[in-house]
């Protein structure tokens, strides 16, 4: 506001310089106030896609979270199925190494069975071989010793009497035939 020379609001000079001061002012006032509302109206135009975009961000990054979690719940149940089917495929693997060496054993028993058996049958015929050949010899012997004591039965009787006779000091030269095997 300028300087009058002049009484305040005396003077129409002053009061139109006053009143265009107030006016340029006012001017000024309003175009600061345009401009304020500008900003404030951008300010909130750009806060309000601020905020979309946050959201925006918060709802992919949830999507994205949610992705992730059923991509790790997938990839553990495939690596439980792949640990699930690797262990199976051991277990098998060991059931039939198992086998396999219940298989030999069990052959191999059977083989030292047969092995046994083979010589028990062996040893048993041996055995009766031998029996029957020891069997036979001692039936010829008792034959040829009843052969033999039945000539000699006779003398033997008379040897009998004459052995009362001499009061018996002598004892008989031969047993009787059948006194051996007893």
């Amino acid at each position: 506001m300028g300087h009058c020379c002049c009484k305040p609001y005396s003077c129409l000079q002053c009061l139109d310089q006053t009143n265009e001061s107030a006016l340029a002012k006012e001017k000024q006032l309003s175009l600061e106030l345009a401009n304020i509302r500008d900003e404030v109206a951008f300010n909130t135009a750009r806060c309000e896609k601020l905020q979309k975009e946050k959201e925006e961000l918060e709802r992919r990054f949830d999507e994205e979270v949610r992705r992730l979690r059923w991509q790790q719940q997938a990839e553990l149940q495939a690596l439980e199925d792949r640990l699930q089917l690797q262990f199976e495929a051991e277990v098998s693997r060991l059931q039939e190494e198992h086998e396999g060496q219940l298989l030999r054993i069990r052959c191999q028993h059977e083989e030292q069975v047969e092995d046994i058996t083979a010589s028990h049958e062996a040893a048993l015929l041996e055995m009766e071989n031998s029996h029957t050949v020891t069997i036979a010899i001692l039936q010829d012997d008792h034959d040829h010793k009843v052969q033999d004591g039945a000539g000699s039965l006779p003398a033997l009787g008379r040897g009998h009497e004459q052995s009362e006779a001499g009061a018996g000091d002598e004892e008989p030269a031969d047993p009787p035939a059948g006194e051996e095997d007893h």
